[in-house]
Order: C-alpha cells, then structure tokens, then sequence
C-alpha cells in the first residue's frame, strides 16, 4: 500500500511520497527500514471531517493530517492536541474531536507486532508511556496555574497542532474541557482579548497575537510556535 522513500532519500519511481505518508513514515522512525516498510503495508488510511468524534478501537492509529483534539471522556480531563505523526492509539486511547479535516492510519496491534518484531513492540510501549507522562504534565499544570494561563497554553497548543489562528470551539468548548467554571473562562478570554491576544466571534476564537499568548501561558507552552498573522 505505502511506497516511502527508500534508505538513500531517493523517492519511488511508482508514487511521488505524499505528505501523509511522509508523517506516518516520521511516526515509525525508531524501527529499522525494512521492519517499517512491512508494517506500514498491514494498515489503512481513511479521511476524516472537521467536527468528527474520534474512539479509539484498539488499534495502532496516526495522524497523518490534520488537527485532533484529545479527551479522556471525562470532563475536564484534557489529553492534548494530536497533529501530523503523532500516535494515539495502541490497543485503546483516548477519544476526541476533529477540528480539522484530516487523514488517519489504522493498523491491529497483533499484526503490527509481528512485523516489526520486538522493536516495534519497544516502540509501542515508549510511545504509551510517553502520553501518560504527557498527561500527568498537564494535570500538575491544570493544578499550579489559573485560569488565564490554562486558556492561553490551550490556545497555544492548538494553533501548534493545526497551523491555524482560528479555533472552531467557543469559550464554552473550552471552559468544558479545561474544567472551568463559565465565570473563570469568561474572565479568561477578556483578559487575553483586552491584551490583544485574541478576539472572539460566535463560536470561534481568532488569535491575533502569538507573543501575548505565549507570555500568558504557562513556562511549558513558552517555546516559539511559527508566527500568527497580526490582525
């Protein structure tokens, strides 16, 4: 199904690489090529829609294009934003939301295993304690930082993952999802929009100014993101 660029960089003369295939071929870098090449063919590759929820089925998923927003299914128990390459599921992840047209590679755990052998089974478990670590981080944040940091390094996070400066949620979507309460969101978003950082439309947040964001946030979303248009 997949035809990646072989180990000298030369693309294959029978398909140009696609940018999706590029991220999923990205996603398994740790495993050798020829373990790669035979367990990238056992999946599929299927698009999805902006506004899309997303379950986990016990498989091996990637993104390979596109924005997804992560959610444990509880309220307040944000997961993250999962963008190009990113792996969210292995034999059962978190659910989430589209927010972005995309594309997502599919794959049964079992039938991945035996192909890339105990590499990729090593792989697999960096790959879930990576996101549990990544879970923890941001539960000790959520407990350390107000409100206005929390939006702000959401806001952050998001625009890293989709390259956009608007975000389809309203102050609502995200009071839910950072567990706040609609007094604290709403004080959130005045502040950082009195700063400049963001105007905000019906159902939609437009981000005007990554420096304020940035300077809001919390010290672990403070690296620099590629630069929003000033409006």
């Amino acid at each position: 199904m997949l035809e990646p660029s072989t180990p000298s960089g030369e693309a294959s003369p029978i398909v140009e690489p696609r940018e999706e295939i590029l991220s999923l071929w990205r996603a398994f870098g740790e495993l050798s090529f020829d373990s790669r090449s035979r367990a990238l063919r056992l999946g599929q590759i299927r698009s999805v829609r902006s506004g899309d929820v997303y379950r986990p089925e016990g498989e091996i998923a990637v993104v390979l294009e596109g924005c997804l927003l992560l959610d444990s299914g509880n309220r307040g128990t944000y997961c993250g934003v999962a963008a190009a390459g990113d792996l969210i599921d292995i034999g059962g992840g978190s659910q989430g939301l589209w927010l972005t047209d995309g594309s997502l590679y599919q794959a049964p755990v079992s039938a991945f295993c035996s192909e890339a052998g105990e590499e990729g089974f090593r792989l697999l478990l960096a790959g879930g304690a990576e996101r549990l670590k990544s879970m923890e981080t941001r539960l000790r944040c959520a407990m350390a930082h107000g409100a206005v940091a929390r939006v702000a390094s959401f806001l952050l996070d998001v625009h890293r993952a989709s390259g956009r400066s608007e975000i389809a949620l309203s102050q609502a979507n995200i009071g839910e999802l950072l567990s706040l309460r609609r007094s604290s969101i709403n004080q959130a978003c005045q502040s950082l929009r009195a700063a400049g950082a963001l105007r905000t439309v019906r159902g939609r947040i437009l981000l005007k100014d990554e420096g304020v964001l940035a300077s809001a946030a919390c010290c672990r979303y403070r690296p620099t993101f590629p630069a929003l248009r000033k409006r």
